[in-house]
């Protein structure tokens, strides 16, 4: 009886072995993003990509979610390139993140005004 048993006992064993316990890292897609602005922060043609894709996938964003602090800075880095956008057009991203965004609009206010603040210094 113990001999019929030894083929399942040992493909259990295997299979055990052989299972992956590694799960894939999964990446913050909204910090990869961060990453690629401040990494080409003077390539017009990658920060514009990385305009276009904060605009058609970041474009809101909840107070409450752990990615805020992120989704702001992003806004901040993107508002102070000037290779970027000229001062009209930062209004213009401004006003579609208000309008996007109505119960966080001051803080959008701020950190773009702040961005600006410091544009001009720069």
């Amino acid at each position: 009886m113990f001999i019929l048993a030894l083929p399942i006992m040992f493909a259990g064993l295997l299979s055990v072995a052989l299972e992956n316990d590694d799960k894939p890292i999964v990446k913050n897609p909204l910090m990869e993003l961060y990453k690629e602005i401040l990494a080409h922060k003077d390539d017009k043609e990658k920060i514009q990509e990385n305009y276009q894709t904060f605009t058609k996938n970041f474009n809101t964003c909840p107070p409450n979610s752990p990615n805020f602090d992120t989704w702001l800075n992003i806004i901040y880095n993107l508002s102070i390139n000037s290779v970027l956008m000229e001062a009209d057009e930062v209004a213009k991203f401004r006003d579609m993140l208000e309008d996007a965004n109505p119960s966080i609009a001051k803080a959008i206010q701020n950190k773009i005004g702040s961005a600006l603040q410091h544009r001009e210094k720069l």
